[in-house]
């Protein structure tokens, strides 16, 4: 039961309606002409576009707003947003249906991948529900989001344009998943509704993309990855061309049918997107009619009252579920006691922390720990920047931990995810300070067994702080699966029963409070000799006893070896799955012990592929384009042939880091963290050349079509199409199939890249082919967007269909070859 979700909506299943933009279409929408402008030039029709969807049974309407952002439509969004929202609300008042706010992307990629800042989202999004909450919408739906940055900015615009009204309406978000259960930027259902149930939207759904029966495993991953409603909104299928004419194929008897299945399998609100109609919702609105379905069932927090789910912490395309089995948290990003890194910090060395975190992962690290709290270090800008820039090398989540709540905030709020955040104790001031950001933005919450007295000196001393901690988190709705205790690790040098009382503490939290656990190991051993060999037995006996997360050194292979190994005694690791996949295929096990040895490794490592050329390969690789700018610059300084450096090294890097996407192992953010150290050494051995006439073979013009304002697609091919030695005119966005032309003739083009994001401007791309093909013969046309499959691309007289970025390039470069 979700308390919020039915005092808004009731307690039966919520009909939603269908594709607004099919049928403006069908009204006389001109290829490329935007939805939004309707509101104001002809309100009769979207009132009746709403009319018969609630006709049809659905009990939501959404806005004609899904563009009304001033990226799309400028100083008019704002005004557009209301007109869309008051017609909705007149059509909604004789059905006693709500109303949703309707918003979708802005069509742009965030920093640290695109070229849209985080707070420009923010802003953007804020203005866009501000003009609609003004206008007296009952709720707001963020949908067909297919980025998790975009996603998270929009969901914080939508809470603080509610918090600015004095307001408290659901919020419920939509997103676009394939069919592996990835979005565009690669982070997968179950991370991507961590963080949506960390930052306390109201519901979670699935829209657009394709047919129902095409999304049914999404469906049932979604439904058991979180505790929130879900509903479902898919579509017709794709479009394809049928006479000349773009349909979509899936029946409202068929979409019906499915949709029924869909509802049994307990979601809480079902309707459609792109084409589907009046007849598709009717249909559905009549299977799902009394029917029976699967209620769904949680645990209760007994202090917040709240249901709640899985505890799973996210990274940018990483999810872990903390219930499933201890977690190693890498602790080498943290200043104390590490030289290299102070120094690091304070010269801002970026790559150094990059190199660090990679090896840390590399070695076995799920979580990485991140503090950069140093004197004279502005630490609110260095974390956010530090955590963003590993989660650009880093699939896995973070830990963000400072003492300092401005720089909490400034982390978190940016951070792609649901992260870890370390620390709270039991000081008021302490609590009063991180709790709330906490609730706002999400996040495990590391809660440290210590108050004002200080660390108490027995098991039922830190446990009475653990309780103060549990019902305090509570009164900011935080309930204890969101909490992992630290049960604080003191050296045994000083007091030799200091580890039996921390592994007591780790015991009666899991027996009596049924809490997370987790140790900073490295301190029981201080002031001891050999002290790898006391932190592995120590962290084995405290997997015994029930440890959750163990932040120790990845690269201390002995510690790392003990603490897998005692998990999978221990049966917490399924299959012996993590074992295995570490130590199955090693004949014999060479064990470095303490830091120095395993940086002495991981630096001869580092050395021996400087020298091989194998370091230019490595940076670039995992991304990191200050190493790949060193090495290339001594190998050129030694004498080699820059076009050899590129054959041998460069691009073959490129070509496994494109293999690797292609097979569904990387993702999109590693591929252009990967194109941009690429492009960074390119740069380097261009200026070694001599000036040459670029290849006319190589050169392509891309576009997004008429009338289309979504760009982030043919943003991602141009930077790969760059990477690949192709020269592109990029003629931006919402480009007529004239202008494609005249670039086309005026450079003297091979090539043509069209991409589109909406429905309603595929018709802008077959007539921008048409007129190519027309005009200029021979010039090949490759297209590519969320709307379009092989068949239609084939249907609108395309030459190529690339279903993402890298299967662009290979075609281009096939073409050029032929």
């Amino acid at each position: 039961m979700n308390t919020r979700w039915e005092n808004f909506f009731g307690s039966g299943l919520v009909l939603f309606d269908g594709g607004m933009g099919t049928l403006l279409q069908r009204e006389g929408l001109k290829g490329g002409e935007r939805p939004e402008t309707w509101n104001r030039l002809y309100p009769e029709r979207i009132r009746q576009v709403h009319e018969a969807y609630l006709e049809a049974g659905a009990r939501v309407v959404t806005t004609n707003t899904f563009g009304a952002a001033r990226t799309h439509l400028g100083d008019d969004a704002p005004a557009l947003m209301k007109a869309g929202v008051a017609i909705a609300k007149e059509a909604a008042a004789n059905y006693g249906a709500k109303v949703a706010i309707d918003m979708g992307s802005l069509g742009r990629l965030p920093q640290p991948y695109g070229d849209l800042p985080f707070e420009e989202a923010v802003s953007q999004f804020r203005q866009a529900f501000d003009a609609g909450i003004q206008a007296g919408g009952d709720l707001i739906l963020i949908e067909t989001m297919t980025d998790l940055l975009e996603t998270r900015a929009a969901v914080i615009a939508a809470k603080e344009a509610l918090e600015g009204a004095g307001k408290d309406l659901p919020i419920l978000v939509s997103l676009t998943f394939d069919e592996q259960g990835r979005l565009l930027s690669g982070a997968d259902i179950q991370g991507t509704a961590a963080m949506l149930e960390g930052l306390g939207v109201t519901g979670i759904g699935l829209n657009c993309g394709r047919e129902p029966k095409a999304l049914m495993n999404n469906v049932q991953t979604l439904l058991a990855a979180t505790c929130l409603p879900v509903f479902m909104q898919p579509n017709a299928s794709l479009p394809v061309v049928v006479d000349g004419v773009t349909t979509f194929p899936t029946r409202p008897e068929e979409f019906a049918e499915d949709m029924q299945k869909i509802a049994a399998m307990g979601v809480h609100g079902v309707g459609g997107c792109c084409g589907t109609t009046p007849e598709h919702i009717r249909l559905v609105n009549e299977a799902i009619k009394g029917m029976e379905r699967t209620v769904r069932t949680f645990p209760v927090d007994g202090l917040t009252g709240r249901t709640y789910g899985p505890c799973i912490i996210s990274g940018r395309s990483g999810s872990l579920n903390l219930d499933k089995r201890p977690v190693i948290i890498g602790e080498r990003l943290n200043p104390t006691g590490k030289k290299r890194m102070k120094q690091a910090l304070i010269e801002n060395d970026t790559d150094y922390m990059l190199r660090e975190a990679i090896a840390q992962t590399d070695a076995g690290a799920d979580v990485l720990d991140v503090n950069v709290g140093l004197p004279d270090i502005d630490e609110k800008t260095m974390l956010k920047n530090i955590s963003t820039a590993v989660q650009t090398v880093c699939d896995c989540p973070l830990q963000l931990d400072t003492g300092d709540g401005e720089a909490l905030e400034a982390a978190i709020r940016c951070y792609a995810g649901k992260p870890v955040i370390n620390s709270v104790c039991g000081k008021e001031t302490v609590m009063d300070t991180v709790f709330p950001i906490a609730a706002k933005y999400g996040g495990v919450i590391v809660c440290l067994c210590l108050d004002e007295n200080g660390i108490p000196a027995t098991v039922e001393g830190r446990m009475e702080v653990a309780r103060r901690i549990i019902a305090r988190a509570a009164e900011y709705g935080i309930p204890r699966s969101q909490l992992i205790f630290d049960a604080l690790t003191m050296t045994v040098a000083t007091d030799p029963q200091a580890a039996n009382v921390t592994l007591g503490t780790i015991a009666a939290l899991n027996r009596e409070l049924h809490v997370k656990t987790m140790l900073g190991v490295s301190n029981v051993s201080f002031g001891l000799p050999q002290r790898s060999l006391l932190n592995s037995a120590f962290v084995a006996m405290a997997v015994r006893e029930g440890l959750s997360a163990a932040i120790l050194n990845p690269l201390d292979t002995l510690i790392l070896t003990m603490f897998k190994s005692a998990v999978a005694l221990s049966g917490k690791d399924e299959g012996f799955g993590d074992y295995l996949q570490a130590y199955g295929n090693q004949p014999a096990l060479t064990l470095n012990t303490g830091t120095g040895a395993a940086a002495q490794a991981v630096s001869a490592k580092t050395d021996a592929a400087k020298e091989t050329g194998d370091g230019l390969f490595l940076a670039i690789k995992r991304g990191v384009s200050g190493d790949a700018v060193t090495y290339v610059k001594a190998r050129l300084e030694k004498g080699e042939d820059p076009l050899a450096v590129i054959d041998s090294s460069l691009m073959p890097a490129l070509s496994e880091v494109g293999d690797s996407y292609e097979k569904g192992k990387t993702f999109l953010p590693q591929l252009l963290q990967s194109a941009g150290a690429a492009q960074a050494a390119f740069e380097v051995i261009r200026m070694a050349l001599p000036p040459t006439e670029p290849d006319p073979a190589r050169r392509i013009v891309l576009a997004t079509v008429k009338g289309d304002v979504h760009d982030i697609g043919k943003n991602i091919v141009k930077v790969l199409l760059q990477n690949y030695g192709f020269t592109v005119i990029d003629l931006g966005k919402d480009v007529s199939p004239e202008t494609v032309l005249q670039a086309v003739e005026q450079h003297r083009a091979a090539m043509v890249g069209l991409s589109a994001l909406m429905t309603t401007t595929v018709g802008a791309m077959k007539d921008t082919i048409a007129l190519v093909h027309e005009k200029a013969p021979g010039v090949k046309v490759i297209v590519g967007g969320a709307v379009l499959n092989p068949e239609y691309a084939a249907s609108i007289q395309a030459d190529g269909y690339g279903k993402d970025a890298m299967e662009a390039v290979r075609i281009c470069q096939k073409w050029v070859e032929e």
